[in-house]
């Protein structure tokens, strides 16, 4: 029983569906209320809080949830029942060494061209500390898109989010973090990217909303999953202090 072996762990889950808690059952997710989220995460992370964080990363802020505010029917027939059932894993990139995790800050940027009649974005990324980038096949990234050309037919340049799949558009996952030794998957996603517009999440009307898409999907990591890891934290704490006393 290969309890040792993160790969192991991770694959577990998603294929149990501990990665989809935010998609509709219409999709084969598993659609929970909030409090069972919170139940689940805090169960998990007061055994093992590096394993929390894998399983709270997908149940917050990431593709699976963007992908159910704002992508087109296409993308949610494609990609959520995939997360559901684990084929696909996801992460989402938006750290980076000049912004932190501010979306308004130094972001990446890119420009919208023109390349053999189709619109494509060309984006050099470089982000960091991005939960689950190792072992993801299914990455968000965020950046700051221009369009020099006004190429756009609908929306505005700006942030934007958009999809990619493992080993498409230039993308390179190479860099495994582990300053602490905790033992879950966390590294860098980077690369001179060549991105198609159809994979913008919601597709081109949505190129320059991301700002407004990241903000209003931060309540789940931010209002359940981050306060169930320290619910669990203390709950440990709790347990240990009155059976040593």
């Amino acid at each position: 029983y290969p309890n040792n072996n993160n790969n192991y762990w991770v694959d577990y889950l998603a294929k149990n569906k501990f990665f989809s808690f935010l998609i509709d059952e219409k999709y084969e997710g598993i659609k929970l209320s909030t409090n069972e989220i919170s139940d689940v995460l805090t169960k998990i992370a007061s055994v093992d809080p590096a394993l929390g964080v894998v399983t709270m990363v997908p149940n917050s802020l990431g593709p699976g949830e963007l992908l159910t505010h704002y992508g087109t029917e296409e993308q949610k027939n494609k990609y959520l029942p995939k997360l559901a059932n684990g084929e696909y894993v996801p992460c989402f990139g938006l750290t980076g060494p000049n912004n932190g995790s501010d979306a308004t800050g130094s972001i990446d940027t890119g420009k919208l061209v023109l390349e053999d009649g189709k619109k494509m974005i060309e984006v050099k990324i470089n982000k960091r500390y991005i939960t689950l980038a190792p072992v993801s096949n299914l990455i968000g990234v965020a950046f700051r898109l221009e369009d020099p050309n006004n190429l756009l037919d609908e929306g505005n340049a700006g942030v934007t989010l958009a999809l990619i799949e493992k080993d498409t558009c230039g993308l390179i996952q190479e860099t495994y973090h582990n300053p602490m030794n905790a033992g879950f998957p966390n590294g860098t996603l980077k690369g001179d990217l060549k991105i198609p517009i159809e994979n913008v999440i919601g597709g081109e009307k949505n190129v320059g909303e991301g700002w407004k898409m990241l903000m209003e999907c931060l309540s789940a990591g931010r209002g359940i999953s981050l306060p169930a890891t320290a619910n669990a934290s203390s709950k440990v704490a709790s347990f240990g202090i009155f059976n040593y006393i």
